[in-house]
């Protein structure tokens, strides 16, 4: 008879391992949920300056893969502007199809077009290595608030880092 009550006892709940199990299941679940509601319409301008990052490594990574120059530019500066890769003149085949479009009223600037060596350094329109570091900026204003996140290429080792 006691032996009886034990084994009810037993099948009442659930184990440790179930619900650890269960647990993670739901959490990886969420995640991707999570994902697929992040849309380019709901991204902040902190997410939207590491996308900015993001292709800058694309296209650095694409210079090295490839053996040939690369170019981050400003293909529509302001409010929702666009930044673009694209390969530098006379390279081909270039198909990047990579592009970047800022959203939420974000405005995207930029002092020039940065080039990337075929061993992914970044360089000047001429093929020199840069003197000083390359910059793009992404900013939005709405009343009294100002944010400004500003995504740096260092000139000599090309590290890129995104700054408030």
């Amino acid at each position: 008879m006691h032996t009886a009550s034990r084994t009810t006892r037993a099948g009442a709940g659930f184990t440790l391992l179930e619900m650890v199990f269960t647990v993670v299941v739901l959490a990886a679940l969420a995640k991707f949920a999570m994902m697929k509601l992040v849309t380019p319409a709901t991204m902040t301008l902190p997410t939207q300056a590491q996308s900015l990052a993001d292709l800058i490594r694309r296209a650095q990574s694409l210079a090295a893969v490839r053996g040939q120059r690369m170019s981050v530019s400003v293909a529509t500066s302001g409010a929702n502007g666009r930044v673009a890769i694209a390969c530098a003149s006379g390279t081909m085949p270039c198909d990047t199809d990579t592009s970047l479009t800022v959203g939420q009223g974000a405005v995207v600037g930029s002092a020039s077009t940065l080039y990337f060596s075929s061993l992914g350094q970044p360089v000047n329109s001429a093929g020199a290595a840069l003197t000083s570091d390359a910059s793009f900026t992404l900013s939005y204003q709405t009343g009294e608030n100002n944010a400004t996140y500003t995504v740096t290429v260092a000139a000599l080792t090309g590290r890129v880092s995104v700054s408030p």
